[in-house]
């Protein structure tokens, strides 16, 4: 049985249990219930830019309603500052990563949540995409100081959410063990 069929199996057992004592859900708050149930919930970490690895999150989370990123546990994404060699991330699987943003690039001029949010956006399965134009998130640092945009745009979280609903599948599996070119780190 899938995460799903049990997700559902299990909220209808639930809404069964609370009938019985009477509370009534609403049909809303059942549907709502029942996606947030099916959201992979992913776990992060942040010794440094804790704030806005905070916001990033619910960015993420607003984009991507398959995807639930929470602070604590098991972190299998986890967050540090570093000094020098640029910010960058070491994706290990889908909803996974080492990210360290740069204290240099921020003293450049970047958006610290910007960077944060970018970094973040390789951990649920994104590429570098250089292209300069500031509202793809994932063009990072070529679009200039200028820019603050820390939100994905329709195809990107189009994307994540996509690689997130497919959770349990065979090639959302291949992208979570690893199996994609992780010769190139990053930035």
């Amino acid at each position: 049985m899938s995460p799903r069929s049990h997700a559902r199996r299990f909220l209808g057992v639930l809404v069964g249990v609370l009938a019985v004592f009477g509370v009534q859900l609403t049909a809303a708050t059942t549907a709502q219930a029942s996606s947030e149930a099916m959201a992979r919930t992913v776990y992060y970490s942040a010794s440094a830019y804790s704030a806005e690895a905070d916001r990033s999150a619910q960015i993420w989370n607003d984009a991507a309603p398959n995807l639930n990123l929470v602070r604590g546990g098991n972190a299998s994404i986890r967050i540090y500052a570093t000094t020098g060699g640029g910010s960058r991330a070491y994706p290990c699987g889908l909803g996974c990563a080492t990210i360290y943003i740069d204290r240099n690039d921020v003293a450049r001029g970047h958006y610290a949540l910007r960077i944060v949010a970018h970094e973040i956006g390789h951990g649920v399965g994104l590429r570098d995409n250089y292209n300069g134009i500031c509202s793809y998130l994932m063009s990072g640092g070529s679009a200039g100081t200028s820019c603050r945009n820390p939100y994905p745009n329709a195809q990107e979280s189009a994307r994540v959410n996509q690689l997130f609903g497919r959770y349990g599948t065979a090639a959302a599996d291949r992208v979570e063990a690893g199996v994609y070119d992780r010769s190139l780190v990053s930035h």
